[in-house]
């Protein structure tokens, strides 16, 4: 049978209808003044319906204990079971807790490196922008004791009396003897800057400056790549000295030598031959101005320490 607390009522009922009918058979007021002689006394026919419901009692009392027996051992089971359900429970959550520290620590650490990386990227941008508005100015001689004054007048000499507003200067490196450092220039923009680049030509016709070289203010990776397209440049010439060479847009380009003299094939041998002898003449002035300039600028790239 199934243990309930309503089987338990109806066993303490019939329990106590018994005990009155034993108290009423011996005529006591209490169980304990029953004896023997009550017993003996009492109507056999009362006695023995008494007796039957004591059995029904015991009856119902055994298979109330095994029911209850039963119920209080699946309770115990269900106990021990929901033990270990919490058991297992903690143990999950501290496992939990430890890989929400970790995960935790983790993107601590990745925010960190992202907020490094955004810190290096912006500087870099910064930087990159800021480096966008300078130029650099080599060979400036260091005898120069009005560093702006000069720098002032050379850009007057190359972009004229409308020469854009400067708005710092400084020398690079570290200075030596017998070393000439370039001068570092900064603009208000980088218009100011192409105009100056664009510009820059004109030096090569001022007897003051002429051996001035101006150049865009570049990055370690910029002046590498530059480096090698001297490099090229140069082997190019020594090995094919019958072509002009030249770096445009970050190559190194050749062209025949005197294109414009084959245009005149049909005119008289005097005028090619004058034109010839002027053309040749302007192209080696413009070779020889070109390789200062290359040589003027890997130099003091060099004593400036690879700027």
């Amino acid at each position: 049978m199934d243990f309930s607390i309503n089987d338990f009522y109806q066993l303490d009922v019939k329990s106590q209808k018994v005990l009155r009918s034993v108290l009423k058979m011996s005529k006591s007021t209490s169980l304990s003044f029953i004896n023997e002689e009550n017993i003996m006394n009492a109507d056999k026919e009362v006695l023995s319906n008494i007796i039957l419901s004591l059995v029904d009692v015991a009856e119902n009392s055994m298979q109330f204990l095994k029911s209850a027996a039963v119920t209080m051992e699946q309770l115990r089971s269900d106990q021990l079971s929901n033990q270990n359900s919490v058991i297992k429970l903690q143990s999950d959550l501290i496992k939990k807790q430890d890989e929400l520290k970790l995960a935790q620590f983790d993107l601590n650490n990745n925010c960190q490196q992202m907020g490094n990386k955004l810190e290096t990227v912006v500087k870099s941008v910064v930087k990159e922008n800021q480096r966008q508005k300078q130029i650099v100015l080599f060979g400036v001689s260091e005898e120069s004791i009005d560093l702006g004054g000069t720098v002032n007048d050379i850009l007057k000499c190359a972009c004229g009396p409308d020469k854009p507003s400067v708005k710092d200067f400084c020398r690079i490196g570290a200075q030596k003897p017998g070393k000439t450092r370039p001068v570092k220039v900064c603009f208000n923009s980088q218009e100011d800057v192409q105009t100056t680049i664009r510009n820059a030509k004109s030096l090569q016709h001022s007897e003051k400056y002429g051996k001035v070289f101006i150049a865009p203010d570049r990055s370690p990776e910029e002046r590498a790549q530059r480096r090698e397209l001297v490099r090229l440049l140069r082997e190019k010439r020594q090995n094919a000295p019958e072509k002009h060479h030249y770096i445009s847009r970050g190559e190194v380009c050749s062209t025949e030598h005197y294109l414009a003299t084959t245009q005149l094939c049909n005119a008289p041998s005097p005028v090619r031959v004058n034109l010839d002898s002027i053309l040749k003449n302007q192209f080696r002035m413009l070779e020889e101005h070109i390789s200062r300039g290359m040589d003027r600028l890997d130099a003091s790239v060099t004593q400036a320490g690879g700027i």
